[in-house]
């Protein structure tokens, strides 16, 4: 130290020291903590110390650790300076300040930008462990007092080195004793993380203490230039504790423009190869931030105080993250070129594991709160892009050329040169060919994504054996266009080794499905080495084994035959030897479509011979149908020797009867049926005449629609009605008939008349029926369109000609018209006998002359009955009894039979179960002896005032309390039960027993205190006892029971009315009860021997019922005896009633078994689940059932000897299904009779007549294996009783337990056999996403099995307390994919596959206007005042909107029609689904009163309804409550509600739902969820029901105008409707009348003459024409040309609230098209044609304002679809 120096330093002394008395102020003692203390990690100042020792260039450092102090030495050049302690400020900013005086200040660091720094606030955490830090170089020796003060020290350090720094760190710290920072010290020692890799001149760094010598060591084994990067192959030594153990990784550096350097790492493994790490970012050492990367990074970036953060938002540190972005992307390229030189791939596969691929994994970069490396990820991402670096199977491949496997096993079959020739792309390679994108999905979808985004394509096995044409996808909403792919070509196979081949039959061979999508395929060789299929597109065979003599035919290539896989695989496929109908089909019938001279004899032999011998024993149904329309068949021209050949159905047979009726109409065609039979032989005469009538030979004169040319036809009576498009006329005529005619009237030919005559009662015979008369088969039909496809009738041609010809004999010869004879006139060689003939008479007008006898006196066609009936009416009218009298009679009655009924009294059973059902003894005699003081007073309900009690009121509760401790729990059956009943009116009132009416009471005050102490109890039980715990389910199966029990009393009987009675088809003892009076509860499956009564005007019939099943709003019954309603006419059925007792002992049995188990209350029931479960989680339409049985249970019972399985299902119908579907997949074997039992009710008569149906009395014992299918409500109860053992279901032993549609069963029912039974395995299958159970108490609503085990997701399933196998059933079969996708998106993450095509959407066959595509949104107005528009509830509950309903009802018949007429003879399914009961219960009493097409089958029903039902065309009707809110408790938000409704459909899905301006209408977050999916696809449209009306009724207020809506009346008198449709609706009913009949309010469209109008204003009176617009609108109005339907100068003018303020002319309704997103938008307008004006609402003028302003023109349309 010079002179100078030590005079700066007892300058700084004594400068440190003022201010150390500053910092020791009690104000200013906060400020040191808040230094020290800036670091959680107390040893972080180890950091600093090499920190300090690298910015002094030292390349070694050490580290003595001792019991009381720490020593720390390096031998950096750089020694410690001090400077004027005067020019600190000047010495700060420009980088002069002395180390000395930077050490001993506080936050005055003298480090620059580009430097780490040198004893900044870093160095202070040095004082966490002492307070004396001594300081040694070879210049200053020093130590720190006082936190800040330098004290000059006159010895060296002994143990210094003479070119080193030294300090020494006493632990002499007050607060921190020398133990505790010798433990912390040598802790940080053993593990400083990677201490050395970011410095830029310390290689080196050793410690010692104790008996520990550790060591961290820098060693670059290899380096290399890649321009302004430099890759070092860094190893270094690191200290686990007590170990050490080197690191290898490459670290790319770059310098910025100020000379700082930042870095990248990539970690090896043993092998060199790379390796993910998770370290947080480095600023030279670990900060604390977390990167999200899986490789190292580091940057000098500017960091928190502490040291352990990055500073967000700051310019500097978001520029350092850029450079690291792209520094990152580079070395991923450079990593690529360094294995290459080296020989190591280091970019393979597993790059996936190293590089980031989540984007939701990273913060957003606009958030300044927390820095973000997402730039890392779009870096990297974007290089792999666009530069040739992704993993291929031998080097890498290109983005736009990568094409990703579906599994690795794509990749091992098929090469890389393999693969450009399935793609049609040279430069095609496979895209991480170790990694299946399927796996990836299943685990990973955020990499799935990633990867999918670098790949041109990801292929599967379907798209690489059949291709694809170019196809789109959804992405994240985004419409793509998939990739071409040519697939598996003749080309390609021709191509391939037989070798190769081989290895692609044994794959293909795996799988069923493999198999079965190739063998349309050309994947094999025939003879000539050409690629060929085994099948052809109609499925005919095509290629066949090799066979002697037959060499017409594709055979094999040999050579595939010589591998015995191969082999086998061919036969598997189906190919075979050929037969003689495969020679048919190969080598005979190509001719025909050849063309060209062909001798037909030798093939008609052949086709001949094959009927004979296939056909007419039932074995080849199909030949016929193969050959039919083939012209093999010969015919001759009349006068023409020359045989022609032509198609069986041009022919007639030549009886002589066809050949006498058609010797007028010569071309005809007759078969040369001689020269067959002499072909054939006459002994096979029969068999001939039988196969040419197969082929379509005609022996009956045929019937055939010709069309009519409007234009040319002479008639003038042709209906021309008016249409909007092409009309077209089309008749019904006989074959022939008006040429015979035309030969009777000109020749008098009386032969040919009387042929005529039998040729028309053959067609009456043959073609007519009770249905069909003569006159509807020879109809015309004129089609048009008028707002809907229309059809007209007119008469035919051909009735006008037999009308009007003479072609008629009558008795004198002459020949007449029908009009001018009579049935007496007409020649008796005319057959009149006959019942055709009759209906040829009247067809005819032929009519007979006699007199009608007088049928007054005759009875005879009356029954026995009704004669009984007219007697007792007789013997009313003689004794003086009228109608107004019978009245009086049946209320005498019903008084007289209410006089014999009791009033009885049900007593409420209490629990023994620990529960309390009262009040203590003691604590009753208390109440009782405080009740009536004067000082007794009564809490309010806030319990804050309190007011006296009188001493009458006193003495009341005192009994009413004796009674509820005398006589417990003890409730009247009834609240009405103990009135008696007066007749009254309301000026008579009736007498008043206050005696009796104070004891009934007190007598349910003191039950209601019973009951409601009891429930108190429970419910404080189920809040108390922990989810899920035993006592949690008793208590809650006790109320359970107990509301059960208390329904039960309220109603012993549930009754309910049908008015419709069928017999279903094709049984004997089923009926189908339809349009019940109530909801039918589910347990009436549960209940058998229910009577019916089946009522007949005065007439009842009871009769027995074995079982019932639910299907919506109708009920399925099993009759015991199909004899009881033998004779019986179901159509005169007017009601059928049932009244059926609630079997409430279902939940007690379960409620007394449950708590048989016995376990402890505090027993969790979740936690102790058993382990071997599994669960198959089975969406919609992905065949579940099916998977049940042909997976599941048919395989256990093939595969062992001995296993018995118990299948348990929450109805009889779903066991049903499961039966049959197991019986189905057998196909016609029956081996599941000797181990399937369906035992409980059924309601399926095939499978009750079959051997799998068993009673009580089987003995399952004698079943060595057996799958036993019944409810899950009959496991704690029910029982096999053979010889009168009883062997309970819960107590057999069982293998396996089976549940389906576990959803829908409360979680009590699964979890009691799950406790209850031991066997093997639990197999628990259902959606946890679809319907419910339905349970009465709140506390565990809509708890089942799936919320118990927390399976809540289908993408990534995981469970607790184990994590169970969850089987995914990802395939759906029921949907085409557009309606498939939208509900895969909604619940199931998006990864359901689709079994159907687009192209499979069964077609409706509409006109345009319809315009229905696949996904439809119609939406429907909502107010809250509007009548039909409001919102309401029904009896608090289930809510209803009368104009959604009626909508919906005219839409649907509107469609129904619409189908039925384009497509007859075909039966579509139409499914209406309203969540709600109320509105679903409107709609299908609407439907019901409206006769339907035959091609139509509706149903209606809320979703329980449709639970595993399916339609071609669903309505899903989403009306809201009154009031719409945002919970997730309400109806409409609720995930299985709204996935159920919009799962059903197969072709075609309609969401009706409210529209935007509905209050509250985004609280329907699901609805909307719904919506935004149905438009992220291409086929989908959005309509809205006025223009929908204005379609169906030419008016867009059509319901409004013609709906009349009023609340019930007291009393109601029901006349004719005055409006179309009356509306009364009250909170307990709804009332609606629909009379066709009624005047009907439709603004009617008018036609006039279009002239120019000019307008004036005439706000004062000028004189001039008066302008139309109102006053008011005349500011907005705008002057713009129109063109389309109406053309010329109009006005558009925005008005407000209802147009009738503004204009009582007539308006027309129509359309202007706007683009809006897009997509074109209709905006409605009402146009006054006389005025020019158009108005449009002020909304819809806001909404497109542009595009109205900025048009020179606007287009005019009439309607909504053109």
């Amino acid at each position: 130290m010079n002179r100078q120096e030590e005079m700066f330093f007892t300058a700084l002394s004594k400068d440190r020291a003022d201010s150390a008395d500053m910092l020791e102020k009690p104000s200013m003692r906060g400020i040191k903590n808040s230094v020290v203390e800036k670091y959680s990690d107390q040893a972080h100042f180890i950091y600093e110390l090499l920190q300090n020792a690298d910015d002094a260039h030292a390349t070694t450092a050490r580290f003595i650790l001792e019991p009381t102090r720490l020593i720390f030495a390096h031998n950096g050049t750089r020694q410690f300076s001090v400077s004027d302690p005067s020019n600190e400020d000047s010495d700060s900013e420009t980088g002069k300040l002395g180390d000395i005086n930077a050490i001993t200040s506080i936050a005055n660091s003298n480090k620059t930008e580009a430097s780490i720094g040198k004893f900044g606030v870093g160095f202070k955490s040095v004082f966490q462990y002492t307070s004396t830090p001594h300081i040694y170089d070879s210049n200053f020796r020093f130590k720190i007092e006082r936190f800040i003060v330098p004290i000059k020290l006159d010895e060296d350090f002994p143990m210094r080195y003479p070119d080193e720094t030294l300090f020494v760190f006493p632990f002499d710290h007050p607060e921190r004793d020398a133990v505790a920072a010798y433990e912390d010290i040598s802790d940080k020692l053993k593990g400083l993380s990677f201490p050395l890799l970011f410095l830029s001149d310390l290689k080196n760094i050793e410690f010692e203490f104790s008996d520990v010598i550790g060591l961290y060591d820098k060693n670059i084994k290899k380096a290399y230039s890649f321009d302004d990067i430099t890759a070092e192959h860094v190893c270094l030594t690191q200290n686990n504790g007590d170990d050490l153990y080197d690191e290898s990784l490459w670290l790319f550096s770059r310098l910025d423009d100020y000379q700082r350097r930042y870095s990248v790492g990539f970690f090896l493994d043993e092998h060199g190869h790379l390796r993910p790490v998770n370290e947080p970012a480095f600023c030279f050492f670990p900060t604390k931030e977390v990167t999200g990367l899986n490789f190292i990074i580091h940057a000098p970036f500017l960091l928190t105080d502490s040291r352990e953060g990055i500073r967000a938002g700051i310019p500097h540190n978001d520029k350092m993250v850029k450079l690291l972005a792209d520094l990152a992307a580079k070395a991923i390229l450079h990593l690529k070129e360094i294995g290459e030189k080296e020989s190591l791939r280091l970019i393979g596969d597993d790059i996936v594991q190293i590089i980031p691929y989540d984007p939701k994994r990273f913060s957003d970069p606009d958030d300044k709160s927390k820095i973000s490396f997402l730039p890392v990820y779009d870096s990297i991402h974007a290089t792999l892009k666009k530069e040739t670096i992704i993993p291929s199977i031998d080097g890498y491949v290109f983005s736009e050329n990568a094409y990703w496997a579906a599994v690795p096993q794509l990749t091992q079959l098929f090469s890389d040169e393999q693969l450009r020739m399935i793609c049609g792309n040279d430069s095609a390679g496979w895209a991480f060919p170790s990694i299946g994108r399927d796996e990836v999905r299943r685990v990973n979808e955020a990499l799935r994504t990633y990867i999918d985004s670098l790949v041109k394509a990801n292929l599967n096995e379907d798209v690489i054996i059949g291709g694809r044409s170019r196809e789109y996808a959804y992405v994240r909403g985004i419409r793509q266009a998939l990739e071409n792919i040519k697939g598996i070509t003749p080309a390609f196979i021709e191509s391939q080794s037989i070798a190769w081949l081989h290895e692609l039959y044994k794959w293909l061979s795996e799988r069923d499905h493999r198999c079965e999508s190739v063998q349309q395929k050309p994947i094999f060789l025939n003879q000539n080495g050409k690629a060929a299929a085994a099948f052809d597109k109609a499925g005919q065979p095509i290629l066949f084994l090799p066979v002697e003599n037959i060499t017409d035919c594709a055979v094999v290539h040999s050579s595939l035959l010589e591998n015995p896989d191969t082999k086998k695989f061919i036969k598997k496929i189906g190919i075979k030897p050929p037969s003689l109908r495969d020679q048919i089909y190969n080598s005979v019938l190509p001719l025909y479509e050849k063309g060209g001279a062909i001798d037909t004899d030798p093939h008609f032999k052949l086709f001949f011979e094959y009927y004979c011998n296939h056909c007419l024993n039932g074995d080849d149904d199909d030949f016929i149908e193969l050959i039919e329309d083939y012209e093999f068949l010969t015919y001759y021209d009349v006068g023409d020797p020359q045989p022609y050949r032509g198609a069986a159905s041009t022919m007639y047979l030549p009886t002589p009867e066809l050949k006498a009726y058609f010797e007028t109409k010569p071309e005809i065609r007759f078969i040369a049926i001689d020269e067959y039979r002499q072909l054939v032989g006459q002994a096979k005469d029969k068999q001939l005449i039988s196969f040419l009538s197969e082929l379509g030979i005609k022996q009956e004169i045929e019937v055939e629609v010709v069309p009519v040319n409007y234009q040319n036809s002479d008639r003038t009576d042709l209906p021309c009605p008016r249409s909007t498009r092409e009309r077209t006329w089309e008749e019904s005529v006989i074959v022939g008939c008006k040429e015979i005619v035309a030969y009777i009237v000109a020749n008098k030919d009386k032969a040919k008349s009387i042929l005529l005559w039998n040729c028309l009662l053959s067609i009456i015979e043959n073609k007519c029926s009770r249905y069909k008369s003569l006159s509807s088969l020879l109809c015309g039909t004129c089609r048009y369109f008028y707002y809907s496809p229309q059809q007209t009738s007119f008469i035919s041609s051909d009735i006008l000609c037999l009308k009007q010809k003479a072609w008629l004999v009558n008795c004198d010869g002459e020949f007449v018209d029908a009009c001018n004879v009579t049935r007496e006139s007409l020649s008796e060689e005319y057959n009149t006998s006959s019942n055709e003939a009759q209906d040829l008479l009247d067809f005819l007008g032929i009519t007979d002359i006699r007199e009608v006898e007088d049928e007054e006196d005759n009875d005879s066609y009356l029954t026995d009955e009704q004669r009984e009936k007219i007697e007792f009416a007789e013997k009313l009218e003689a004794m003086g009894i009228d109608e107004s009298d019978l009245e009086e009679l049946r209320r005498i009655k019903q008084q007289r039979e209410a006089s014999c009924l009791s009033p009885g009294q049900h007593v409420a059973s209490s629990r023994a179960d620990g529960i309390h059902t009262g009040i203590d003894n003691s604590d009753i005699d208390d109440l009782l002896d405080n009740i009536g003081s004067p000082t007794d007073e009564v809490s309010t309900a806030q319990g804050q005032q309190r007011r006296k009690l009188s001493q009458a009121t006193s003495d009341v509760v005192k009994d009413i309390v004796r009674r509820t401790k005398e006589s417990p729990a003890v409730l009247p059956l009834d609240e009405h039960t103990a009135e008696e009943e007066f007749d009254q009116d309301e000026y008579i009132l009736s007498p008043v027993d206050y005696s009796k009416r104070i004891e009934q009471a007190k007598q349910k005050s003191a039950a209601e205190i019973d009951k409601i102490a009891y429930i108190e109890e429970l419910q404080k039980q189920a809040m108390t006892m922990p989810k899920y715990s035993f006592g949690w389910f008793k208590a809650l199966l006790e109320m359970e029971s107990l509301n059960s029990g208390e329904v039960n009393s309220k109603s012993k009987e549930v009754s309910i009315s049908f008015a419709k009675v069928e017999r279903e088809p094709g049984t004997k003892r089923t009926l189908v009860l339809k349009y019940p009076s109530r909801y039918i509860p589910q347990f009436m499956e549960d209940l058998a021997d229910i009577p019916l009564v089946l009522h007949m005007g005065e007439i009842k019939k009871t009769i027995a019922i074995e079982v019932a099943n639910i299907k919506s709003y109708t009920l399925r019954v099993k009759m015991k005896n199909g004899a009881d309603i033998d004779g019986i006419d179901l159509t005169t059925v007017n009601a059928a009633t049932i009244d059926a007792k609630s079997p409430a002992f279902l939940l007690e049995e379960l409620r007394r078994q449950f708590v048989a188990l016995n376990y402890a209350d505090d027993f969790n029931m979740q936690e102790n689940l058993c382990e071997n479960i599994e669960f198959v989680f089975g969406p919609p339409g992905t065949g579940k059932t099916t998977h049940l049985a042909k997976n599941v249970l048919i395989p256990l019972m093939e595969e062992n000897d001995k296993c018995k399985v118990l299948v348990l299902t929450p109805t009889n119908k779903a066991a049903d299904v499961l039966a049959r579907r197991i019986m189905e997949v057998l196909h016609g074997s029956h081996s599941y009779e000797d181990w399937l039992v369906r035992f409980g009710a059924t309601a399926d008569e095939e499978i009750e007549q079959s051997p799998v149906f068993k009673d009580k009395t089987f003995d399952i014992r004698t079943l060595p294996k057996n799958v036993t299918i019944t409810t899950i409500a009959r496991f704690p109860y029910d029982f096999f009783m053979p010889q009168g053992a009883r062997l309970f279901l819960n107590g057999l032993k069982w293998d396996y337990i089976v549940i389906d549609e576990a959803s829908m069963i409360p979680i009590a029912n699964i979890v009691y056999p799950l406790y209850k039974k031991t066997p093997q395995k639990f197999i628990i299958a259902g959606d946890p996403f679809q319907i419910e159970p339905i349970t009465s108490v709140d506390l565990w609503k809509n708890e089942n099995i799936y919320t118990l085990v927390h399976l809540d997701s289908f993408v990534q399933p995981q469970t607790t307390p184990y994590q169970y196998k969850v089987e995914l059933l990802t395939t759906q079969f029921r949907s085409i994919p557009e309606i498939g996708n939208i509900f895969s998106n909604f619940a199931y993450g998006g990864v359901l596959k689709h079994h159907r095509s687009s192209e499979s959407q069964r077609p409706l066959n509409l006109h345009g206007d319809l315009a229905i595509k696949a996904l439809n949104i119609i939406k429907f107005p909502v107010s809250k005042y509007e009548s039909i528009y409001r919102a309401k509830r029904l009896q608090h509950s289930s809510s209803y909107q009368i104009y959604s309903a009626l909508f919906t009802y005219e839409y649907i018949c509107y469609l129904s029609k619409s189908i039925a007429s384009a497509n007859p003879g075909s039966l579509f399914k139409i499914g209406v689904i309203a969540p709600y009961r109320a509105q679903a219960d409107l709609i299908d009493k609407l439907l019901a009163a409206e006769k339907m097409p035959n091609e139509v089958d509706v149903q209606v029903g809320t979703i329980h309804g449709f639970q595993g039902d399916e339609c071609d065309i669903i309505f899903s009707v989403f009306n809201t409550p009154p009031t719409i809110s945002a919970s997730k408790e309400m109806f409409l938000n609720k995930r299985n509600i709204i996935n159920v409704s919009i799962s059903r459909a197969r072709d075609y899905l309609f969401i009706i739902m409210p529209d935007d301006d509905t209050e509250n209408i985004s609280n329907l977050r699901l609805v909307k969820r719904v919506e935004q999916l149905v438009k992220s696809t291409n086929a989908w449209m959005v309509l809205f029901t006025p223009d929908i009306e204005l379609l169906m009724f030419g008016s867009s207020n059509y319901l409004e105008n013609n709906a009349f809506s009023t609340s019930h009346q007291s009393v109601n008198v029901y006349g004719l409707p005055e409006k179309c449709y009356e509306v009364r609706t009250e909170d307990n009913a709804v009332d609606i009348q629909i009379h066709r009949g009624a005047p009907i309010s439709v603004f009617k469209q008018t036609v006039v003459e279009e002239t120019a109008v000019s307008f004036t204003d005439n706000s004062e009176d000028t004189g001039g024409t008066e302008n139309p617009i109102p006053k008011k609108l005349r500011k907005d109005a705008i002057e713009i040309q129109v063109v389309g339907a109406k053309t010329g100068k109009y006005y558009l003018i925005p008005y407000s609230g209802k147009l009738k303020k503004y204009t009582d002319k007539k308006v027309i309704s129509m359309f202007i098209p706007q683009i809006r997103s897009g997509k074109e938008r209709l905006v409605s307008v009402s146009v006054v044609e006389d005025d020019r004006l158009i108005y449009i609402s002020k909304d819809s003028f806001k909404t497109y304002e542009k595009g109205f302003t900025d048009s020179v023109t606007i287009e005019l349309r009439k309607t909504y679809f053109g």
